[in-house]
């Protein structure tokens, strides 16, 4: 972390869980080696969410890989019924994605039965429709991290409402569907093409510019 003497607010799990989802992110921008799980734009949610945990669970190397196999089952309804992809869908088919699938993950860790790992994944669905995708500069670093440490803390509080008996009315089937539809309908400059919200503003038409005058050609779409 930037400044590790800052006392968080919401104790040492909420700041082991952004400090770990930076992490993976900041692996993924140096162009290290990661999971993209479910996307490269996502991929500090499942891990950095899920296993900070079980660390604090201290939970066995085989229940944590099967939370993980959890959460890989749950992106697998979400890709049948919908997409990952932000260019089709937004951030919510990214992050969105990732905080349900790492929700469910949660549930299962913390010792919840199907319905309460189902309910935790469409609670944090529900709870992240409509985040659109606006990478300042083409970069998927700026609102991406924000927004993957966004969905790591939802993930955890859906999770643990799930277990303390709320009800999401609308079942995960239905909130995935609900969720694809509402991407689709999202204008296309909130979806991955730099046209509107943080991406079209001043600060970020410099900021591309003085990456692309330092030779990175890829930084605007």
């Amino acid at each position: 972390l930037l400044d590790p003497s800052f006392q968080f607010v919401g104790g040492n799990l909420l700041r082991d869980i952004i400090s770990n989802i930076s992490a993976v992110m900041e692996v993924k921008s140096s162009l290290g080696t990661i999971v993209a799980a479910p996307t490269a734009g996502s991929c500090g949610v499942v891990p950095g969410t899920v296993l900070t945990v079980a660390k604090s669970l201290n939970a066995e190397r085989e229940i944590v890989l099967r939370a993980l196999f959890v959460a890989g089952l749950i992106g697998i309804f979400i890709a049948f019924d919908s997409t990952f992809s932000a260019e089709l869908a937004g951030c919510q088919a990214e992050c969105g994605s990732g905080s349900g699938m790492a929700a469910g993950a949660l549930a299962y860790l913390m010792c919840g039965d199907l319905r309460q790992i189902l309910n935790s994944a469409a609670m944090a669905l529900q709870s992240l429709i409509g985040l659109v995708c606006d990478p300042v500069a083409g970069r998927v670093e700026v609102p991406c991290l924000g927004k993957n440490i966004l969905a790591g803390h939802n993930a955890l509080a859906c999770a643990n409402m799930a277990l303390a008996g709320f009800d999401p009315v609308i079942l995960l089937s239905e909130t995935i569907q609900a969720m694809d539809e509402a991407g689709r309908m999202l204008p296309a400059g909130l979806r991955c093409t730099t046209g509107a919200g943080l991406a079209n503003t001043d600060t970020s038409r410099q900021i591309g510019e003085v990456l692309l005058e330092k030779g990175c050609k890829s930084c605007l779409n």
